[in-house]
């Protein structure tokens, strides 16, 4: 689609009037995006323009098809001011979430609305190459069973775990292929703008905007953690996601709080994520298990040799004693790291996300006790910890959504 809001992403590049009138559009979007609708003497104030030229760019904006004309209110004198909101159907953006044993595919509208998905698609890691070219079909027979024309898509997003670095779009864990970058090879594949991003980020994203009731906390400064099979921070400043130099930003999992001697997936010894994760928590449950413990965990066990997350969520809400167990031990390490970040970044809000989430108050009531005992009391208490209520959609609806940002130019 040739409109003016993407120009960007063919390097045609705007200034003067035309540039300051781009800005004003972002602005407008993102006012919309937030708040779902708006009129234009609102829209005006809030661009501090007149409600002429505000006029004028909701003008430019519909008619591209972005913005609609939705219904229409009471202002004033009996007066009646249309009401606008972006346009669902003007365009979409592509999101493929890669976890760890499947597939998590959608495409949301221009209005930040999730459209269709297919989630938990079946997915096993094989060899790199092979694993990137079943991803690939995957993603083509959702595109080809999908309602939504292909030159309505704007960008694809994917999201997935690992070291990425978000400046040269290279995947440094599993997908780091010399010879043809991941990036170039969906780009050939769906003659798409790619954006990469890491999962913990995605998710932080899609928390961030859309954890209260479907809008965006309005705590600006926030943290969101990824408890999964391993675990890491997102990190919100001011409203805007926490990059660093080369987008390796939240990486608390890293932190060396142990003396342990175990090794992390890193390569590095005494890692939080050693004592304070998925891995950790399945470690911790089978080493009491050959130790002699009893749990209803044996039976999957002996069923399939090896333990998954949904096997200890379901333990869990059944009450078993060595799941919980094992989820204090870990929500209380967990809760040590978090007092790392307390100190370092005093934040509004603390968002525990992730798999691990589901578990719900046993995990957060560890996490929050060993916050009080390992942080200071000056900086925790302007501090609240949450559980995320979304669910796992969360990551699915945050990478959209951080590609749909990203191809706007909003941050």
């Amino acid at each position: 689609m040739d409109l003016t809001i993407f120009k960007h992403l063919k390097n045609l590049e705007l200034s003067g009037v035309a540039f300051k009138n781009q800005s004003r559009k972002k602005r407008v979007i993102s006012h919309l995006t937030a708040k779902g609708e708006s009129t234009i003497p609102e829209l005006s104030d809030l661009l501090n323009i007149s409600v002429p030229k505000t006029t004028e760019l909701i003008a430019e904006l519909t008619e591209e098809g972005l913005v609609v004309d939705t219904l229409r209110k009471t202002e004033g004198l009996g007066r009646k001011a249309a009401i606008y909101s972006l346009n669902h159907d003007s365009c979409y953006f592509l999101g493929v979430e890669i976890r760890k044993y499947n597939i998590n595919i959608g495409l949301m509208g221009f209005n930040a609305v999730m459209g269709e998905s297919a989630m938990n698609v079946p997915f096993t890691y094989l060899d790199a190459h092979e694993s990137l070219n079943a991803i690939i079909e995957e993603i083509k027979k959702f595109l080809s069973n999908s309602k939504v024309p292909k030159e309505k898509i704007i960008a694809l997003g994917l999201s997935m775990a690992g070291r990425i670095n978000v400046k040269t779009s290279n995947i440094l864990s599993n997908y780091h292929f010399a010879d043809s970058p991941v990036k170039e090879r969906l780009e050939a594949a769906f003659d798409l703008p790619v954006f990469l991003d890491n999962d913990s980020r995605t998710l932080a994203y899609g928390e961030y905007h859309f954890g209260r009731s479907g809008f965006p906390y309005s705590e600006k400064d926030l943290c969101v953690v990824n408890i999964d099979y391993g675990m890491s921070l997102g990190i919100f400043v001011n409203g805007l996601p926490v990059y660093g130099t080369s987008g390796y930003a939240g990486e608390i999992g890293h932190i060396p709080m142990f003396d342990n001697q175990k090794i992390c997936f890193c390569g590095k010894k005494g890692c939080l994520e050693t004592e304070a994760s998925g891995h950790a928590l399945i470690n911790f449950i089978n080493k009491k298990i050959s130790e002699g413990s009893s749990s209803s965990l044996e039976k999957a066990i002996q069923k399939k040799e090896f333990l998954e997350l949904e096997d200890i969520l379901e333990a869990v809400h059944l009450g078993d004693n060595l799941a919980l167990e094992g989820v204090s031990e870990i929500a209380y390490n967990l809760g040590r790291g978090l007092a790392v970040a307390i100190n370092m970044l005093n934040p509004e809000l603390i968002v525990l996300g992730g798999m691990l989430s589901a578990i719900g108050e046993p995990l957060l009531l560890s996490v929050k006790t060993s916050i009080m005992q390992y942080s200071l009391s000056l900086v925790n208490n302007d501090t609240k910890v949450l559980l995320s209520t979304l669910g796992h959609h969360v990551g699915l609806r945050g990478c959209c959504l951080l590609v749909r940002n990203k191809a706007l130019g909003l941050f």
